[in-house]
C-alpha cells in the first residue's frame, strides 16, 4: 500500500510545535478551541439553514395539484387579483381555488352557494 504524503508532513509539524523555542525568540502561544469536557453539554439541535417553512407547501391542510385552465381565464383571474390588491385585499390563486372549490361542495350537498362566494369577492349582491 502506498504511503500517505500527508501523514508525514503532519508528522514533522507536530515535532516542530514540540521543540521548545530557541533562545531570542518569543514563544506565540496559539488559542486552541477548549476540550471537549469544558463544552457546554446542553445539547440543542442543530441551527436550519434557509427560510423557516411556513407556506402551503408545507402545511399538512394543504396539497399540490394541477389543472389546467384556458390562457384567457389565466390572464383575466391575474387582472382581477391585481385589482383586489390595489384595494387592499390580498388573495393568491391557491386559496380563490380553494375557496371557489369549497362553495361548489357546499352547494352540491345543498347549502346556499350565495353566502359562500360572497366570502370570496367584494362585490356585494344589491337587492
Amino acid at each position: 500500500m502506498k504511503e500517505n504524503p500527508y501523514k508525514k508532513a503532519i508528522a514533522s509539524r507536530m515535532q516542530a510545535e514540540d521543540v521548545p523555542a530557541g533562545e531570542g525568540e518569543a514563544k506565540v502561544e496559539e488559542s486552541k478551541p477548549p476540550a471537549p469536557a469544558q463544552m457546554p453539554t446542553t445539547k440543542s439541535e442543530p441551527k436550519k439553514r434557509g427560510r423557516p417553512a411556513t407556506g402551503k407547501r408545507s402545511d399538512s391542510a394543504w396539497i399540490g395539484r394541477t389543472y389546467y385552465v384556458k390562457r384567457e381565464t389565466d390572464l383575466d383571474v391575474e387582472e382581477a387579483l391585481l385589482q383586489l390588491q390595489r384595494q387592499g385585499i390580498e388573495i393568491d390563486k391557491s386559496e380563490l381555488v380553494n375557496l371557489l372549490l369549497s362553495a361548489w361542495v357546499k352547494w352540491q350537498k345543498g347549502e346556499n352557494m350565495e353566502t359562500y362566494i360572497s366570502e370570496i369577492t367584494p362585490r356585494r349582491k344589491i337587492k
